[in-house]
């Protein structure tokens, strides 16, 4: 099965589809019919991912999107914001404790949902009756969490790129304080939060390579031998697999390929040690 990703309108998540053989060039439009409903979307991604269990395929591209299908647009983006309004101003008539974040209408109008923030559980039976009634078509309330919400809401992060949220498959994946100490970072909160008060998602992408680096390195305070001198770690540069060691006031930056590991000890190899002599009676005369 040939499976495409694509973006759906009004959304930053990505979702899996079978191309149901149609062929799509990178940024083309389509119109898709996935577990929601229909909606139109653009191919932003094109590979085959046959037997991949990695990937959940969510539904199937129906067709190409026609010049009459973007004539809709305005239309149902009108919908949309009309429906946002409509639902904060009951919404606050009730006192519901609940945060509107999005309002999708799906392209056939046959549906509109709600995306919302709330602490607990929202009983939004009468809500939704009163909106039924107003746009005459099915609705759906749905609660998400705070990374759901920078998810639809969008962003940039720190880095000045795109919120990893946004390329984030159906689930989010696990992140946790582990992966902020295998980089070494500082554990102040802000620094290593996201835009949703959450975990980094970067933490998690970057985690497994940081930690098969840190494997090959010493870590801070170890005793590093050159020749008859011993050394200090003192700081642990991980991309550039290097170490910075100190002896009184002297300082040394070690690469990993110039030290030798054994029985969980490190030595500076022979000839980078005879360079570094070389370099201090060089200096001496």
């Amino acid at each position: 099965m040939e499976v495409s990703a694509v973006k759906l309108r009004n959304s930053y998540q990505i979702y899996f589809v079978d191309t149901n053989e149609f062929f799509f060039r990178q940024n083309s439009d389509c119109i898709v019919e996935i577990e929601h409903g229909i909606d139109m979307g653009k191919v932003v991604k094109i590979k085959s991912y046959q037997n991949n269990p990695e990937i959940t395929v969510n539904g199937k591209i129906i067709r190409r999107a026609m010049d009459e299908d973007f004539k809709k647009i305005p239309d149902l983006e009108a919908i949309e914001a009309r429906a946002f309004t409509v639902c904060k101003e009951k919404a606050r008539a009730k006192n519901l404790e609940m945060k509107l974040v999005s309002v999708k209408c799906l392209f056939d109008k046959t549906k509109i949902i709600f995306y919302f923030v709330a602490d607990n559980r929202i009983d939004f039976r009468e809500l939704v009756r009163e909106l039924a009634s107003v746009f005459r078509t099915r609705i759906e309330m749905r609660q998400i969490g705070v990374r759901d919400e920078s998810r639809l809401v969008g962003g940039y992060g720190p880095c000045g790129k795109q919120m990893c949220c946004l390329y984030q498959r159906e689930e989010f994946e696990p992140v946790s304080i582990k992966m902020a100490k295998e980089q070494s970072l500082n554990l102040n909160s802000m620094k290593i939060s996201g835009m949703c008060g959450r975990l980094l998602c970067c933490l998690g992408y970057e985690y497994n390579t940081y930690r098969e680096l840190n494997e090959g390195l010493p870590e801070l305070e170890a005793v590093i031998t050159a020749g008859d001198k011993s050394y200090t770690v003192i700081s642990v540069n991980t991309l550039k697999e290097s170490v910075t060691i100190k002896d009184g006031d002297r300082f040394l930056e070690i690469k990993n390929r110039d030290m030798i590991q054994k029985n969980g000890k490190y030595k500076i190899r022979d000839e980078v040690v005879e360079a570094i002599f070389k370099v201090d009676d060089e200096a001496g005369k």
